[in-house]
């Protein structure tokens, strides 16, 4: 199958075939813009359909079809969580969940359960932390409280040195219940 045609402009990756935007979104890939009427792919969507070569970025500047590498370079810029999310977002999918880039900063992720995209509301809230760095429990929380308040789950997704993915559920608990 030949790979969908897709424009890097500026530090956006849009897909420019109204057949194509509409088959890779019922699939849950990007975001339409309702004015501009078409399907553009955040860094980790377009990373990942370009690894499974669904997709070809080329650089509308240069007219060059960009390498994995050389998307990620780009992509990357001004933000250094790119890789992590990416790692954590080809897990999801290949683990055959559809995930959408979060709202805010205490979402990175939304995921539907398996065969529940465009029928329910996202059932899980997921928030990267990277193995072995400090995160305040004050910001745990906050991040807790955004899930509850959504009526999610969190979960959070640790990645370690290897690049491996360890999902764990985060929930409060009443001690009090518990005697």
């Amino acid at each position: 199958m030949e790979p969908i045609s897709t424009v890097l402009v500026e530090d956006r990756v849009i897909v420019p075939a109204q057949n194509d935007a509409n088959s890779l979104y019922q699939d849950g890939y990007g975001s339409l813009l309702a004015e501009e009427r078409l399907l553009t792919l955040n860094a980790f969507e377009a990373l990942y359909l370009v690894e499974r070569r669904r997709i070809a970025v080329v650089d509308e500047a240069t007219r060059r079809r960009l390498l994995f590498q050389e998307l990620l370079s780009r992509l990357s810029k001004g933000n250094p969580d790119t890789w992590t999310r990416y790692i954590v977002y080809r897990d999801l999918r290949e683990r055959g969940f559809v995930a959408r880039a979060g709202s805010d900063s205490n979402a990175d992720l939304l995921v539907y359960e398996r065969g529940m995209y465009g029928k329910r509301p996202p059932k899980y809230q997921i928030y990267t932390l990277w193995e072995g760095l400090r995160t305040p429990i004050s910001r745990l929380s906050e991040v807790l409280d955004s899930a509850v308040e959504d009526e999610r789950i969190l979960r959070l997704a640790v990645v370690d040195r290897r690049g491996e993915v360890v999902y764990y559920t985060l929930s409060e608990m009443d001690f009090e219940k518990l005697s």
